[in-house]
């Protein structure tokens, strides 16, 4: 047997020998091609890996925890009258203290020394005091007398000619006393002196007796003053100041009203914990120590009380201990005996006057009894002294404690934040102690950026992202639920839109097509890719949503009646007899473009009648709520769900019922029954929608605020159009390419097993292409999430929360190119930015992950098959 194999072998033996190897170059090259391409690959996953983790390094400092930590204290020197008032400059090197014996005294923080000391009470003895504020301090006197008192520091940098020979020595950074103020070298070289500086007002009668409360805002002319004197009457009063053109002396003209503290349920003025004016000085807050709050209105020059409100219904036992108001003058902190702080502030009713007191916050409790509070001037920053010698400070707007520590030996008697925040003082018995404060990102917190919360001047708990104002007492709505809200708004639209087109047309071009139709048609489709988002967002933005704006009846019934005349069109093609239908199959695409534009023009003429039988005859009145029902809202709403229902129902047994008549009955009859029942099904879905609309109207549920609403030009219809257009090349190219590798001998198999193509297409070449259609729709929707300038252009760019597709919204992309430009480097608006970069990239992660595994799911369910 062997020796015939070898006769074989010798047999076909040519003679020639192949002894050919491949050259060393072309080794070479391959070698150096498979590395360069693994290289390749590994830079690229380094390269997205550092973009994220920049991300990450840049949004981290956000959620560090914050700092409060003891630096130094300051004795006191003759100071044993109670602190009224103190404040701290700038640079955190001086600070002025107003004491019951009506002396400022100045000192330096940096040694304790005392700079000045000034009396500014008059002959009566001081017997209450507003608190520093940027207005000036109010005095109230034991004659009923007040004084105003502009308390403040100057700044003045002096040139090279003026430095005095005695501070050539002093070193960059290096500060000391010098003429009744601080003299400091500036890291450029200059130097900076700080004084104090005194304007105090004459002295202006109030009443009769003593005050023993006092409080003061500003106004565009001059001041608005609240006092309660000792015999229980509220004297409220609006100064407006003049000037002396010739002397450039200063006086206050006085007008105002009183009202008796018993109008106010106040029966003694000794039981009063506090008085506070807003900011608009019309509003006033007289809170005794038992927790109950008043709250009187100025209207048409008369106070008119409001409502009470019991700030301490949940502590019966307590007592009200501190008040202090936040940046603002709008929202009150209040601190008990039992160490809770709360913090309110007035809602608006729906006459434009406050409805009374809403507890907005409830901060976490202390461990002692609260003995002071204090708001910082820019931030929603509050510091909070206890019984026990501890401070806290705490970021209202979050919720967030930033730090806590022990200040002095015994209880706190005052705490003041200096206006950059990065230093507290806290006042006790024996003295001054100096905290370093470190938390420039305080308002950030989980609660702020994924959490529903209270606002000042909202009802209620809301998620708001509003990152920048004009005013410098601003609360800062950086929650990133709006974003992520919009994202997936203008995804799920999008999808919606684009996802069915792309597949559906990827399905008929690789299956039903002809070959050389479809080489012609996938490139152009292809060639949509290229179209600039910007310009799509153009057309979007200045063609197409005023075109729509006033056909919207037309609009949506082209939605709806379109693809149903192309389906009609399908069972009347059915009508044909079969030779004539195979002499005409290369025209299908051309009858399904007929079919379209009559679908087209039928609309368009049908929607003014539609808009007149159900939506009383004006649908932006009807998405407002001015006229009709919700039944039809629901109708449209559910039309889809009900057609697919009714979809099912003819696979489950309306293909059997047909199925059972091929056998007696002619193609044309056939063809008939299957138009009849076509015709049927659409009337049904047609009924089923209007009465599941009829069922919720009537059971009180309306779709206007929800998912329909009002209609704005830019909204989530157009977005989804101009969107959907942006995605169906991508979705397409890859879905029918994955169609298409699906083996021919499957498609054969299924033919000649008796199959029509439409059952071989959708059981037999789907499935193994699932893995690719799942791909391209993850693709799809990545495009779809990370899309920037047709959101931007075409979604008016609001971050509001709301499903109506006739509203806009605004994304993570777009707000990220709308607001990182102008962004501080470094501040929290910025950081913020780069948070939401992170969060936007984290989503796609996710999705390609997801789309990833469920691809090989099916990769491995197609090896199986």
């Amino acid at each position: 047997m062997d020796q015939e194999r070898k006769e074989e072998q010798r047999s076909s033996f040519t003679g020639l020998t192949f002894r050919r190897k491949p050259a060393t170059r072309v080794l070479l090259a391959d070698r150096y091609a498979g590395r360069i391409i693994t290289a390749s690959g590994i830079g690229g996953i380094v390269a997205v890996s550092l973009v994220g983790l920049f991300l990450l390094y840049v949004a981290l400092p956000l959620l560090l925890p914050a700092h409060v930590e003891a630096d130094r204290k300051l004795p006191v020197v003759d100071d044993s009258a109670q602190v009224l008032a103190r404040e701290v400059d700038r640079y955190g090197l001086m600070v002025w203290s107003l004491h019951a014996d009506g002396v400022v005294v100045v000192r330096e923080l940096g040694s304790g020394g005392v700079l000045d000391r000034i009396q500014v009470a008059g002959d009566a003895p001081l017997t209450c005091s507003s608190g520093a504020g940027e207005t000036g301090v109010a005095m109230g006197f034991a004659d009923g007398t007040v004084v105003i008192g502009g308390f403040g520091f100057s700044t003045e940098f002096l040139s090279g000619n003026e430095e005095p020979a005695q501070l050539d020595s002093l070193a960059a950074g290096e500060t000391r006393p010098w003429r009744g103020g601080v003299v400091t070298r500036t890291p450029e070289g200059q130097l900076r002196t700080l004084k104090f500086d005194l304007d105090a007002q004459s002295p202006l009668a109030v009443s009769d007796t003593a005050l023993v409360a006092i409080d003061l805002v500003g106004s565009g002319a001059g001041y608005v003053l609240a006092a309660v004197d000792a015999s229980g009457i509220l004297h409220y009063r609006k100064l407006t100041v003049r000037t002396n053109m010739l002397t450039g002396g200063k006086t206050l003209r006085s007008r105002g009203t009183d009202l008796p503290l018993a109008d106010c349920g106040i029966t003694d003025p000794r039981h009063l914990a506090g008085l506070k004016i807003n900011d608009t000085g019309r509003e006033i807050i007289l809170v005794t120590a038992a927790g109950r709050a008043s709250l009187l209105e100025e209207h048409n020059g008369e106070l008119v009380p409001q409502q009470t409100t019991d700030l301490l219904e949940d502590r019966p036992g307590a007592r009200v201990t501190a008040l202090g108001f936040l940046a603002g003058h709008v929202s009150l902190a209040v601190g008990d005996s039992e160490g809770g702080i709360s913090v309110w502030f007035p809602l608006e009713g729906k006459d434009g006057r406050p409805a009374g007191l809403a507890r907005a916050h409830v901060l976490a409790p202390g461990p002692d009894a609260v003995t002071a509070l204090a708001g910082s001037r820019r931030s929603r920053m509050l510091a909070a002294g206890f019984a026990d010698g501890t401070v806290r400070v705490v970021n209202v707007t979050a919720e967030r404690i930033l730090g806590e520590a022990a200040a002095t030996d015994g209880a706190v008697r005052e705490v003041t934040l200096a206006p950059r925040e990065d230093l507290l003082l806290a006042g006790g018995d024996k003295g001054l102690s100096l905290l370093a404060v470190e938390a420039p990102y305080g308002e950030v917190s989980l609660h702020t950026l994924l959490g529903r919360v209270w606002y000042e001047g909202y009802d209620r708990p809301v998620y708001v992202w509003q990152s920048s104002s004009a005013s410098d007492s601003f609360e800062p709505k950086m929650s990133l639920v709006p974003l992520i809200f919009g994202t997936l708004k203008a995804t799920f639209y999008s999808l919606l839109f684009g996802l069915p087109l792309a597949l559906l047309a990827a399905l008929y071009t690789s299956e039903f097509l002809p070959r050389r139709q479809r080489s012609r048609i996938k490139p152009v489709i292809e060639i949509m890719a290229s179209l600039p988002s910007v310009v799509l967002g153009f057309l979007a933005a200045l063609v197409v949503a005023p075109l729509v704006e006033n056909v919207v009846p037309q609009t949506l019934a082209v939605l709806v009646l379109t693809p149903g005349f192309v389906l009609l069109g399908a069972h009347l093609w059915q009508l044909l007899p079969r030779d004539a239908a195979a002499r005409l199959d290369s025209l299908r695409p051309v009858a399904i473009l007929l079919a379209m534009a009559l679908g087209l023009m039928v609309s368009w003429r049908l929607g003014p009648v539609l808009e007149g039988a159900f939506f009383g005859g004006d649908i932006k009145l009807w998405l407002d709520g001015q006229t009709g029902n919700g039944a039809p809202g629901w109708a449209v709403l559910f039309l889809p769900l009900a057609g697919m229902t009714v979809g099912w129902l003819n696979v489950m047994y309306g293909e059997d019922v047909i199925r059972s008549l091929d056998a007696g009955w002619s193609h044309r009859q056939v063809a008939l029954a299957d138009l009849l029942r076509f015709v049927v099904s659409a009337l049904f879905t047609v009924a089923l929608a209007c009465f599941v609309g009829w069922l919720l109207d009537a059971a009180g549920w309306d779709p206007r605020g929800s998912f329909l609403g009002t209609y704005v030009q830019r909204n989530a219809l157009i977005v989804g159009i101009a969107m959907g257009f942006a995605i169906i090349p991508i979705i397409y190219s890859i879905s029918e390419d994955a169609l298409v590798s699906v083996p021919d001998h499957l498609r054969a198999a299924s033919l000649g097993a008796g199959a029509t193509p439409w059952q071989t297409a959708v059981r037999v070449v789907v499935p193994p292409a699932m893995s690719g259609l799942f791909s391209a729709a993850m693709i799809g929707l990545g495009r779809a999430v990370g899309e920037t300038m047709i959101v931007l252009m075409a979604a008016g760019n609001t971050p509001i929360m709301d499903m109506n597709i006739f509203n806009g919204f605004r994304t993570l992309s777009a707000n990220l190119a709308v607001e990182l430009p102008e962004a501080v480097k470094d501040s929290t608006h910025y950081r913020v930015l780069f948070l939401a970069a992170l969060v936007l990239f984290a989503m796609t992660f996710v999705l390609n992950t997801v789309a990833e595994g469920v691809r090989l799911h099916f990769r491995g369910k197609t090896k199986r098959l």
